[in-house]
């Protein structure tokens, strides 16, 4: 299990989040943008996947994941 911060994500708090995998990571990320800041997961929603802004994102959280230690 790692444990990952909004912030670390690219969001706007300092949350932390914990998940098993990168793909329960991004769920439980997306899970908690809709809960406590509507509107930026409203507008990571309305970007295509191939928005470059997108794909340097997941790059960068690929890394973060990568590198955050198993707890």
């Amino acid at each position: 299990m790692k444990t990952i911060t909004c912030r670390e994500m690219g969001g706007p708090c300092d949350t932390p989040l914990s998940a098993n995998s990168y793909k329960e990571m991004i769920n439980a990320g997306m899970s908690h943008l809709m809960k406590a800041h509507p509107k930026m997961a409203e507008d990571m929603n309305k970007m295509s996947k191939d928005d470059p802004t997108m794909i340097e994102w997941e790059k960068d959280f690929k890394r973060t994941w990568a590198e955050t230690p198993d707890m």
